[in-house]
């Protein structure tokens, strides 16, 4: 009994210690807080996906076999942030990846081509941009990267049917000159 009571009152003593929050206080000043509008607190913010086949991107030194590559490249985790501003859904991707040099690579600086993209259930492309990201890698194993897109700006859904789509894409490959 006496050990009860010898617990209630520490806990008692600590809650009544200034090092805790001061409910109090926080209802005096609210300078720091940031206001929240409706919109945000729905809590809709569309998912990120990986579209099959872009996960991994490989550079071959010549024919692709697996003693030609130079790196391989894989994502292995993406995620978004999304806040609501004067009518638009405003949305910041990360993509985040290793890179590992294969037999024919070597330290240096690669380029992977990351696409981020917007669609709409129906398939409308509301918002698709592939960026060149620069990264320099080593010999001692993998480099670990994270590319961020915070340039997303689509207005603001009346539905939940947007999904993001983030991965490697070298865009429409080109045709072969003709002579």
């Amino acid at each position: 009994m006496a050990a009860i009571f010898l617990m209630g009152a520490t806990l008692a003593a600590c809650q009544s210690a200034g090092d805790g929050l001061d409910v109090a206080g926080a209802e005096k000043d609210k300078s720091d807080i940031e206001r929240v509008s409706f919109e945000d607190l729905r809590g809709y913010c569309p998912t990120v996906q990986l579209r099959e086949g872009t996960a991994y991107f490989n550079v071959y030194e010549g024919d692709e076999t697996s003693q030609n590559v130079r790196y391989q490249a894989a994502i292995t985790d993406v995620t978004r942030q999304c806040k609501y501003e004067n009518g638009q859904l405003a949305m910041k991707v990360a993509v985040a990846g290793r890179v590992l040099l294969g037999p024919q690579g070597s330290s240096g600086t690669v380029k992977l081509p990351i696409r981020v993209a917007a669609l709409t259930g129906g398939d409308e492309v509301l918002y698709s941009e592939i960026q060149p990201y620069t990264l320099e890698v080593n010999a001692s194993g993998a480099t670990q990267f994270i590319y961020t897109d915070s340039d997303i700006r689509v207005s603001q859904p009346d539905a939940r049917n947007i999904v993001i789509y983030a991965g490697f894409d070298e865009g429409p490959k080109k045709a072969a000159a003709t002579n």
